[in-house]
């Protein structure tokens, strides 16, 4: 495991920006049957079963950056990659599971408190599905649950930022690649911040769109979908800091479509 200077994390960024830039249709179309599988976490168990995917959907998405860095053109299925390697895929489904439970548990810390000032009438309607029940809620509790919300994703995002790569691409158990990923990470806290402050920067954009497209009553098809390709191509930047960070810190990625036959197979 390496360390990098604080500056790498804006390199990351500006090389995964050029890895857009090599195959920019072919990684768009990815982003987008990723972007229509996520569509799924609205619809109970399917719901469920896509947030349990989403490492190796991941994994399958960090394929296509790799095989964008050797020069080539990724297939589409190529977002399934882990779904043909059993054992990673059950690796990467154990690491899903413990990024679900740390980020509940993160979340919960901090959503207890404010579930406890919510009117009993409120949580009655959100318990059957009803959302719009939020808007009759306090600012200040829906602030805190929103703080929340953010703390549970920032939890499972850096559990599995490294951890879902050293699953996929150096074949390692779930609770190694968590216990490398962390380890990583606080030995790499100044160019990941660096990283984190190149994306907000680079997210500015991206939310003056957006603000248009809800700002306007009606919005144009064209603007809604210029929209839709702008934050596809933020989460393929974001993607490819993260293959491009996985890469320096831990070396040059082996192709596990090329792995021992033997990884294959669930067995001990």
């Amino acid at each position: 495991m390496n360390r990098a200077p604080a500056r790498r994390g804006f390199a990351w960024l500006a090389g995964s920006l050029g890895l857009v830039r090599a195959q920019p249709a072919r990684l768009l179309l990815i982003g987008l049957v990723l972007q229509f599988l996520t569509g799924f976490s609205q619809f109970g168990t399917l719901g469920f079963l896509f947030v349990l995917a989403v490492p190796a959907l991941t994994a399958g998405v960090l394929q296509a950056l790799y095989l964008v860095s050797l020069g080539h053109r990724p297939p589409l299925m190529v977002l399934f990659s882990a779904f043909s390697i059993p054992l990673r895929l059950f690796r990467l489904f154990v690491l899903s599971m413990v990024m679900i439970a740390v980020g509940m548990l993160a979340a919960g810390a901090l959503l207890s408190g404010s579930l406890a000032g919510l009117d009993p009438a409120i949580i009655a309607r959100l318990e059957q599905g009803d959302m719009s029940a939020l808007a009759g809620a306090d600012p200040a509790v829906l602030q805190r649950m929103m703080l929340s919300l953010a703390l549970g994703v920032l939890a499972s995002g850096a559990l599995g930022f490294f951890a879902i790569p050293l699953v996929w691409f150096s074949g390692q158990s779930a609770g190694a690649a968590l216990l490398n990923g962390l380890a990583a990470i606080f030995r790499n806290v100044l160019p990941l911040l660096a990283m984190v402050v190149g994306l907000v920067i680079l997210a500015f954009p991206v939310l003056v769109l957006v603000s248009l497209l809800l700002g306007s009553g009606q919005a144009s098809p064209v603007l809604t979908l210029l929209v839709l390709f702008v934050l596809v191509a933020y989460q393929l930047v974001v993607f490819g800091a993260q293959y491009l960070a996985f890469r320096e810190l831990f070396g040059a990625p082996a192709d596990p479509d090329k792995a021992d036959p033997g990884d294959d197979q669930l067995v001990a």
